[in-house]
C-alpha cells in the first residue's frame, strides 16, 4: 500500500501531514521574505534575522524621519504668500534661499509661473561661472509655481563659492 504524497491528486494526505506541508511552505516563503529583505538592507553580506529586523527597523525609522525633513521643505518652499490681483489671478513674489555647506552650495528658488520665464541652464550658468560644479539641478512645476535647485560644489575646495555673489546673480536674472 503506498500512498500518494501529491496534493490534488486525492485526499491521501492526513491532516497532519498537510499541517506540516503548510507549515514547510510557510517556513519556505518566510525565508524567501527574509532573503529579500536582507539583499535590501545589506546587500554585501547576510545579517542573522534578528539583526537584519533591527537594522531594517532603524533604516525605516531614518527613512521616516527624512521623510518628514522633507514635508517640511516642501512646505517652507512652497508656503511663501500668496497676494490677489484685481484680475483674480495669484502671484507668487519669488522665493529664493541660498545655504552653504562646507563647499557645497543649495540654491531652491520658487516663483509664479506668470512671472519672468526662467531657464534652468541660465541658472546652471551661473554656478559655473561662479566656480562651481553643478552635481544636480531640478524643475518642478506645481500648478501656479515653478520651483528650481541646483546643488554644486566648488570647483577648487580651498577657494570656495561665495553665496552672497550667486544670489545677487539670480537676483538680476529674475528681475
Amino acid at each position: 500500500m503506498e500512498r500518494k504524497r501529491e496534493i490534488g491528486e486525492g485526499s491521501s494526505l492526513s491532516l497532519r501531514e498537510k499541517r506540516n506541508l503548510r507549515e514547510k511552505e510557510r517556513r519556505t516563503h518566510m525565508k524567501d521574505l527574509f532573503c529579500l529583505l536582507s539583499s535590501h538592507v545589506s546587500p554585501t553580506r547576510r545579517l542573522p534575522v534578528p539583526q537584519l529586523i533591527n537594522e531594517a527597523t532603524s533604516y525605516m525609522i531614518k527613512m521616516k524621519e527624512n521623510v518628514k525633513y522633507l514635508k517640511e521643505k516642501k512646505k517652507t518652499l512652497l508656503g511663501g504668500e500668496v497676494r490677489k490681483h484685481s484680475e483674480g489671478s495669484s502671484s507668487l513674489l519669488p522665493k529664493l534661499s541660498i545655504h552653504s555647506r562646507d563647499s557645497i552650495i543649495e540654491m531652491n528658488l520658487v516663483i509664479d509661473v506668470n512671472m519672468k520665464r526662467l531657464m534652468l541652464h541660465e541658472l546652471m550658468r551661473v554656478f559655473e561661472e561662479e566656480g562651481a560644479q553643478v552635481m544636480t539641478a531640478s524643475l518642478q512645476n506645481l500648478n501656479d509655481r515653478t520651483a528650481y535647485t541646483i546643488i554644486a560644489q566648488a570647483v577648487i575646495c580651498r577657494i570656495g563659492i561665495d553665496p552672497s555673489r550667486i544670489e545677487n546673480r539670480v537676483r538680476d536674472i529674475i528681475f
